[in-house]
């Protein structure tokens, strides 16, 4: 089966990393990319290259657990598979990918004897503390193999209790693999866009407490399960929604789903209610419909978030609210899978939860934000004012209404200086280029930093190639792929800067997006017609010949 280009750039990554005994690492793919694709293709390979290799996929859901299961049949049918979970009454352990809930092996890795390698998803569910379940599971698994390789799979690759997964004391992943950019999937058609606008009217956070780093559920149930609240959302959900298919919807708690669910049915909305406490059949056949299409709104309680696909849904309502990163990606994630005859899908956020943590794209991970003096954070979003859009914190004027927002006050030195990178990359062109050696910090490899010189700014776009990376690792493979790219030759550094350089043809243009407040090159346009540098100017001369 072919994988997609990212697809395998990901798995490409994970087997690089390995050759380089970086046996713990996370490849973070978002919802809709094909999650259960690169698990099953990492598996296929290493099942089919070595007789002996021993593999656990493990998850905290059954419904996973089959899921990833079959996807590997799929990919590869004869492959000795097994299943270990109460839940799913089977408790396999001779086969040579087992497929596991991790609630049922937690202190059961004795026996499933040397594992080679051990694939979490979902794997912002894993805390690394000592004595919890991943970490005693992980423990029994070294007794057998010190030099397991454990991946770890994520759209949302964060805790709301340490942050990034890969960073920080006490992590158990020790690097990022590979990140799969939803703006490039998006762009690609991988991707649905997303359009968010927040409520007019919204749940009021001012008597919620924090507990354990997010909103208490008993207050966040008060403040939400609002008669008033309820009625102006379901009529916003009517108006915006009146030409969208398939309605998700997210609450609170069990009674403010069916208080909601009856103020849809009321309004001649096909809705039901799927619960903790539904029963399974119940459950089974209100999602059937849903993916059917003779149910057209479903509400539920932290239920859909994760491993339920319906490509139909284009739009998302969050009547919660949450500062859990992961939780609002993962909501949102359900309604960014491409579906045809969908356009995109409409987030209607009622619990400033956008405003709060970030457009889908450009996420703060907990512990990341920016701080004020004051000690409260900059919103990485705003709202507009006027038809409730949400925005990125640079745009000036809304391009749904027209609304000017106020220019920031000049040097303020709590303003936000940053951009989301929800904004269109875009083509820029290239006066001339320069090539230089950037030096590693803290004994990290050297790399070759391309500047890019523009009309826009003294300050050049840069690039960085890894041309000094080990051979056959994934940067160094992309760093070759640039030199190709550019009609030329150069096997490191040194002899890129000495021969070669200035023997490549130059773009003309390249294609860059925003990040935060730097940008990043997405692609180059090269013309047949492409001439090299002749000779190499003096970097300061150049500029000031330019500017001055």
């Amino acid at each position: 089966m072919d994988m997609r280009p990212y697809q395998q750039d990901a798995i490409d990554a994970f087997f690089a990393h390995v050759k380089l005994k970086e046996y713990s690492g996370i490849i973070s793919a978002p919802t809709g990319s094909g999650k259960s694709a690169i698990l099953a293709d990492i598996c296929k390979t290493l099942l089919t290259l070595w007789e002996d290799t021993k593999i656990i996929v493990c998850t905290h859901r059954y419904e996973l657990i089959e899921q990833d299961r079959q996807e590997l049949l799929r990919h590869y049918p004869e492959a000795d598979t097994g299943v270990y979970s109460s839940g799913l009454s089977s408790r396999n352990t001779k086969n040579r990918a087992i497929f596991a809930g991790i609630q049922s092996i937690t202190t059961k890795g004795f026996l499933f004897g040397k594992v080679d390698l051990l694939i979490i998803d979902e794997a912002h569910k894993v805390n690394s503390a000592d004595g919890t379940s991943y970490a005693r599971l992980i423990q029994d698994l070294k007794t057998t193999n010190p030099n397991i390789v454990i991946l770890g799979l994520s759209a949302s690759p964060y805790r709301l209790d340490s942050g990034l997964l890969y960073e920080g004391e006490g992590r158990l992943f020790d690097t990022l693999y590979y990140e799969i950019d939803i703006v490039r999937l998006i762009n690609d058609g991988y991707l649905c866009p997303v359009i968010s606008k927040g409520g007019v009217e919204k749940i009021d956070l001012s008597d919620v407490r924090t507990t354990a780093g997010d909103y208490n559920t008993k207050d966040l149930e008060v403040a939400a399960d609002s008669t008033i609240l309820t009625r102006r959302a379901v009529d916003e959900m009517i108006t915006y929604g009146h030409d969208r298919k398939a309605w998700m919807v997210f609450t609170t708690s069990i009674q403010h789903a069916q208080h909601v669910s009856d103020e849809i049915t009321a309004r001649g909305i096909v809705s039901h209610v799927v619960t903790s406490e539904s029963p399974q059949e119940e459950r089974e056949l209100a999602l059937k419909r849903f993916k059917e299409g003779t149910l057209r709104c479903i509400v539920n309680v932290n239920i859909l978030t994760e491993g339920f696909n319906a490509p139909q849904t284009d739009m998302v309502v969050l009547l919660m609210a949450t500062k859990s990163p992961s939780k609002f990606v993962q909501a949102v994630g359900r309604g960014m899978r491409v579906c045809e005859g969908k356009k995109d899908c409409l987030v209607l956020d009622f619990g400033g939860n956008t405003t709060r943590l970030g457009t889908i794209d450009n996420i703060q991970p907990p512990k990341k934000t920016r701080s004020r003096k004051d000690g409260t954070h900059e919103a990485p979003a705003k709202e507009c004012p006027k038809c409730h859009t949400i925005l990125p914190i640079s745009v000036r004027t809304c391009p749904e209404c027209g609304h000017e927002f106020p220019a920031p006050a000049p040097h303020d030195p709590t303003a936000y200086d940053g951009e989301m990178i929800q904004s269109e990359p875009e083509w820029i062109d290239v006066e001339d280029v320069m090539f230089s050696r950037h030096l590693g910090k803290n004994g990290k490899t050297d790399t070759l930093r391309v500047d890019y010189f523009t009309d826009m700014s003294y300050h050049p776009i840069s690039q960085w190639i890894c041309l000094d990376h080990p051979p056959q690792s994934f940067p160094y493979k992309k760093a070759l792929e640039f030199v190709t790219a550019l009609g030329g030759y150069a096997t490191n550094i040194d002899e890129a800067l000495k021969e070669y350089a200035y023997t490549w043809k130059l773009p003309t243009r390249i294609k860059a997006q925003r990040d935060g407040k730097f940008w990043r090159v997405l692609g180059m346009d090269i013309p047949d017609d492409a001439k090299p540098k002749k000779e190499i100017p003096d970097t300061k001369d150049w500029m000031l010949s330019k500017f001055c």
